[in-house]
C-alpha cells in the first residue's frame, strides 16, 4: 500500500477504512433491498398522480370540497361537466350528485334541464340523479351538514407526501390534492353518541338500557359517562371511506374501541351503479 516504516496513524487509518469498505459491502443487500421498496412505491406514487392528472381529479376534487364547504367555484359547474377532457362520465355524474344533495336550493327547472342535457352529452346516465331527486323530496333534506369543511384538516398518507416533496415535473398540472381528515357524518354522530354530547343530530336518537325492565324511552335515565365500545352498523351500504374515517378517529381515543360494517360494501362506481338501478325502479 506504499506504507514505509512502521507508522502506526497510517496503518490505524487502514484498518479503519477496512472496517469502514466491509460493514458497506455487508450491508449493500439491505441497502438495495430498500431502495427497491423506495423505487417500488415511487413508481406507484406516480402513476397514480399520472392518472390523477389524466382525469382532472384534483379539479373535481378541489370542486367538491368548495361545494360542500359553502364555497364560490373558480370555475362554473357547467364548464366543469362540459369539458370533454375532465373526467369521466361516473365523475362528472358524482360531481352533480354532490352539489345536488348539499345545495340548499334546488335548481329552477330551467337550469336543471341544462344540467341535464350537458351530462346526457357527457356520456352520463341520469337515473342516479332521478332517484336521488325522489330521495331528496321525500327525505326533506333541503341542506348538507353545516359542520363539513369546519373542522381542522392535515394532510395525511403517502399521496400526501409525494405532493409535498414530489418533482416539479411529477407534479406540474396537478394542484390542491392534498388529503384532508375530516369526520364524516357517520364519524360525527358516532362521537355524540359515544362521549354524550347534546348535538340536534342524534338527540332524537333512541336509547334503550337493559337494565332498565320497566319505563319508557323518555323516561330512562341515559347513562352519563362516555362509553367506551361501540358497534357502527351501516344498513343499505357502507364504504372503506367510512370505515378508514373511523379508524383515524379512534386513534385519538385510547381505550375506545369500535367495530364497523355493513349490509353492502361499495366502490364510487358500483354505488353509481347502484343509485341507477334503484332510479330505474
Amino acid at each position: 500500500m506504499g506504507l514505509e516504516g512502521e507508522d502506526e496513524g497510517a496503518i490505524s487509518m487502514l484498518s479503519d477504512n477496512t472496517a469502514k469498505l466491509t460493514s458497506a459491502v455487508s450491508s449493500l443487500p439491505e441497502l438495495l433491498e430498500k431502495k427497491r421498496l423506495i423505487d417500488l412505491h415511487t413508481n406507484v406514487a406516480t402513476a397514480v398522480l399520472e392518472h390523477i392528472k389524466t382525469r382532472k381529479l384534483d379539479v373535481y376534487f378541489e370542486c367538491e370540497e368548495k361545494i360542500m364547504s359553502k364555497t364560490t367555484l373558480d370555475k362554473s359547474l357547467l364548464d366543469i361537466i362540459s369539458d370533454p377532457d375532465a373526467g369521466t362520465p361516473e365523475d362528472k355524474m358524482r360531481l352533480f350528485l354532490i352539489y345536488y344533495i348539499s345545495t340548499q336550493q334546488a335548481p329552477s327547472e330551467a337550469d336543471l334541464e341544462q344540467y341535464k342535457k350537458a351530462l346526457t352529452d357527457a356520456g352520463c346516465d341520469l337515473n342516479p340523479l332521478q332517484y336521488i331527486k325522489q330521495w331528496k323530496a321525500f327525505a326533506k333534506m333541503a341542506s348538507a351538514p353545516a359542520s363539513y369543511g369546519n373542522t381542522t384538516t392535515k394532510p395525511m398518507g403517502l399521496l400526501s407526501r409525494v405532493m409535498n416533496t414530489g418533482s416539479q415535473f411529477v407534479m406540474e398540472g396537478v394542484k390542491n390534492l392534498v388529503l384532508k381528515q375530516q369526520n364524516l357524518p357517520v364519524t360525527r354522530i358516532l362521537d355524540n353518541l359515544m362521549e354524550m354530547k347534546s348535538n340536534p343530530e342524534t338527540d332524537d336518537y333512541r336509547y334503550f338500557d337493559p337494565k332498565m325492565l320497566r319505563g319508557s324511552d323518555s323516561s330512562v335515565p341515559r347513562n352519563k359517562n362516555p362509553f367506551q365500545e361501540a358497534i357502527v352498523f351501516v344498513v343499505g351500504g357502507g364504504n372503506y371511506i367510512e370505515y378508514q374515517n373511523l379508524v383515524d378517529y379512534i386513534k385519538g381515543k385510547q381505550g375506545k374501541h369500535i367495530l364497523y360494517g355493513c349490509s353492502e360494501l361499495f366502490n364510487a362506481t358500483q354505488f353509481i351503479k347502484q343509485l341507477s338501478q334503484l332510479g330505474q325502479k
